[in-house]
């Protein structure tokens, strides 16, 4: 090999192994180093990790030699002056959710004094996000049942009283001679038609009262007192006329006495009480009360009927072995209407319409107490078992005074005209109130969304959207104010057939990374959707704001069966 060409073949080895070298230097300068960046973030910046991937180092023009790996276009001994694009490696660094997934957020806040049950995202049943408790009264709702069409009672509903053995509402129409039952929406559905027994008037049915104990035989029997036919009748389950038994002169109101599973009947025109075992249902006592009898409260737990008599604003108490005992003066120059027992207080409450209050008795001493204010005119009156308030009709300005366990006025609501009768549905929450002059039922219920609980105004209209457009949860914040939380969240799906399936997510295992106590970083919903069918049920405490924030990714149209399987695996885990 001649001299000099070995010298160009060193020069351009040495050249070679420079650029090389330049290149790997310029390389390790620019490539930023593998680092988890989590001491420096703010203190509520949850972060989520971006995967590892690798990408070539390129120069800027002509193909890759397989080799190398290196594009060449030029001599090597002009490498060095290259000019080269490094782009930066994407390595495991983490970046906030709201830099890769959508959010929203819901703020919802407990106004009442107790704690109450959440329903959120179930968007395809629409219901209610939390429901009124039966304390709140500012929540109740009218709905009036009139006489036409398929609806209705008959002429002039008196009575009205609530069957527990089917739950069906039985009204007494005194001037058709006839007793209407309702549905447990409101409908009617039967309409019983009493014997008249020669009398053009019929029988004037005017009031009833149902056979409430389960265990017994006659459970759901109804008595239905006629002024006019000087009797009570008695109507099967299966809504037919059984008997008919007479009673006193002009009978008007009557009771069943659910201790010694006795009827009264107060006979206004005789100032007697009638007894009827309801077993051999015949009369076995006539009891001689005050004057002008047309109203009779029994007492649940011992058995005693106060008798009021309208006559000489008196109440005459019977035991239960059917003795009369004592009378409690009311007053003169009064009107006393009607009666009620509160177990709160042990106290009955006397209706007196011309003075318009209400009379607390005393049971343990039967003396008066001190009178409470209500609306004009009072008539009805009544006590809801479901929250201790006693309810006062006025008939003057068509309200309902509501008086609290403390004999505290709480509030007047206007629910529709008020007249004779109330009663009321336990199981259901509702109270019934006739009117006899128009004809028609009052059925005060309650509205389907609770006024305490409050939540941010665009709440609905996002559950409306993700029923269209499904989203997949990447991670929620929960972020409580005071000091309670909630231990577990409920996940309920909902399935097309009607089904359900429940997944408790217990919040004990999720707290803040800064521990904070009312902050909780829930990771295990990862990968639940929210499209309509899936409800998330927890409590929120008394006066407490929660305050939600989803991070989510909106599920592609092509992918939802997908989810939607994987979904139906994760609700059987």
């Amino acid at each position: 090999m001649k001299k000099s060409t070995s010298i160009t073949l060193l020069t351009t080895g040495i050249g070679l192994i420079a650029g090389l070298w330049a290149w790997y230097d310029h390389r390790t300068q620019n490539t930023p180093t593998k680092e988890t960046k989590t001491k420096d973030l703010p203190e509520d910046n949850f972060i989520g990790s971006l995967e590892e991937d690798t990408i070539p180092i390129t120069p800027v023009s002509t193909p890759i030699t397989k080799e190398k790996g290196i594009r060449l276009s030029k001599p090597l001994s002009k490498l060095s002056k290259r000019s080269y694009t490094v782009p930066p490696a994407k390595t495991t660094i983490q970046e906030p959710l709201e830099q890769s997934y959508e959010t929203t957020q819901i703020t919802i806040t407990n106004t009442s004094d107790t704690a109450r049950k959440v329903r959120l995202w179930n968007g395809h049943q629409k219901p209610p996000l939390s429901i009124p408790l039966p304390e709140d009264i500012q929540d109740h709702v009218v709905r009036t049942i009139r006489t036409s069409g398929s609806q209705g009672t008959g002429i002039y509903p008196q009575g009205i009283v609530v069957n527990p053995y089917n739950g069906k509402t039985f009204i007494a129409n005194q001037l058709s001679n006839s007793i209407s039952v309702l549905d447990t929406s409101g409908n009617l559905q039967h309409t019983i038609v009493l014997p008249n027994f020669g009398n053009p008037y019929g029988l004037s049915p005017t009031d009833l009262t149902v056979h409430s104990h389960a265990d017994s035989p006659n459970y759901g029997k109804v008595y239905v007192v006629n002024t006019i036919g000087d009797s009570i009748s008695i109507l099967g389950t299966d809504f037919t006329v059984e008997k008919t038994i007479p009673v006193g002169v002009r009978p008007v109101a009557i009771a069943f006495n659910t201790v010694n599973a006795t009827l009264y009947i107060a006979n206004i025109a005789e100032d007697t009480v009638s007894v009827i075992n309801t077993v051999s249902n015949v009369v076995t006592h006539t009891i001689v009360v005050g004057k002008a009898p047309s109203h009779i409260t029994i007492h649940p737990e011992t058995g005693q009927a106060f008798v009021l008599n309208s006559g000489d604003t008196s109440i005459t108490v019977i035991d239960k072995d059917h003795r009369s005992t004592d009378t409690v003066n009311i007053g003169g120059g009064i009107q006393i209407t009607t009666t009620a027992y509160s177990p709160m207080t042990n106290h009955l409450y006397v209706v007196s319409s011309g003075n318009s209050i209400v009379i607390p008795i005393h049971l343990d001493t039967n003396r008066l107490g001190d009178p409470i204010r209500v609306g004009n005119d009072p008539y009805a009156i009544l006590y809801h078992p479901n929250n201790g308030f006693i309810y006062v009709g006025n008939r003057g300005d068509d309200t309902f005074t509501i008086v609290d366990g403390n004999e505290d006025v709480v509030d007047t609501l206007s629910l529709g005209a008020v007249q004779n009768a109330v009663t009321i549905d336990p199981k259901n929450d509702r109270i019934y109130s006739t009117n006899p002059t128009a004809g028609t039922i009052a059925l005060i219920s309650y509205a389907k969304e609770s006024s305490v609980i409050k939540v941010n105004g665009n709440y609905f209209e996002k559950r409306e959207d993700f029923i269209y457009n499904p989203a997949k949860i990447e991670h929620i914040r929960f972020v409580f104010s005071g000091t309670e939380r909630f231990n577990v969240l409920d996940i309920e799906h909902n399935s097309m057939t009607g089904g359900s399936t429940n997944r408790p997510i217990s919040f004990s295992n999720y707290g803040h990374p800064q521990n904070f106590s009312n902050v909780a970083e829930v990771i295990g919903m990862k990968g639940i959707i929210i499209d309509g069918h899936m409800s998330w049920l927890f409590q929120i405490a008394a006066k407490q704001t929660i305050t939600i924030i989803t991070y989510y990714s909106q599920i592609e149209t092509s992918n939802l069966l997908e989810y939607a399987i994987l979904n139906q695996k994760n609700s059987k885990i």
